[in-house]
């Protein structure tokens, strides 16, 4: 796997930055929704690295978060970037990217020698949660959603969902076929778009040729009794 660097991704300007810049994190603009709109693979276009963007995340966050040369501090946690030279634990770059002032959760972007996360944080009991793609916070906060496809290094596909209690994060994962646009339409319905079953074979691979935007079906996550399940899209 190649090896990437903080620095070396492709910068995307757009909402995710000016809703750092207000002080509400919105990253729906990062890459999952890229594919089923026909703009390629998610992995393209990560608004990560983009000059000036944590120090306006740090301003917004009115002294919640704080970077100290390579040290980022939110409240208990702390977090010291170490260059990544080789595949050690320990070296990882952090870049702040805003909070969703409701829940009081902060979110870093993560990234390591071979891989990439969104580091959910809780800055007051210093508890954190790797997700595999941008996280969506739902209306009241309590949840958190990442969707995504396997064109990431960290081969991410999916749906995720973390949910937020007494300083804990629980986390449900769900396997969905290419999702992208995820929108909360209330603190227990997820609304996305999966890749319709009809451009599988039989055994499952995936058909040839461009998967065009009418590919997708916009279908649901919803929480019944505490657990998440997938509305089945249609064909």
């Amino acid at each position: 796997m190649r090896r990437l660097l903080l620095t070396g991704l492709t910068l995307l300007a757009g909402a995710a930055a000016l809703s750092a810049q207000a002080g509400e994190l919105d990253l729906r603009g990062d890459y999952a929704h890229r594919r089923c709109h026909g703009q390629g693979d998610a992995g393209e276009g990560l608004s990560i690295g983009q000059p000036g963007r944590e120090a306006k995340a740090i301003a917004a966050s009115q002294g919640r978060v704080k970077r100290s040369g390579p040290l980022l501090t939110l409240g208990k946690l702390r977090l010291k970037t170490k260059a990544i030279e080789g595949d050690a634990e320990d070296e990882a770059e952090y870049e702040y990217l805003g909070g969703w002032v409701g829940s009081g959760l902060e979110v870093v972007f993560v990234m390591r020698y071979e891989d990439m996360a969104w580091r959910v944080v809780d800055p007051r009991s210093g508890e954190w949660f790797d997700m595999g793609g941008p996280p969506l916070a739902s209306p009241g906060g309590k949840a958190i959603a990442a969707v995504g496809d396997d064109s990431l290094i960290n081969e991410f596909n999916g749906v995720e969902i973390v949910e937020h209690r007494d300083g804990k994060f629980e986390s449900q994962s769900i396997d969905t076929d290419y999702a992208c646009d995820p929108v909360w339409l209330s603190d227990d319905v997820l609304q996305l778009k999966v890749l319709s079953p009809k451009y599988r074979d039989r055994n499952g691979e995936l058909l040839a040729g461009e998967l065009k935007p009418s590919a997708w079906r916009t279908t649901q996550v919803v929480r019944k009794n505490g657990v998440w399940t997938l509305v089945p899209p249609k064909p």
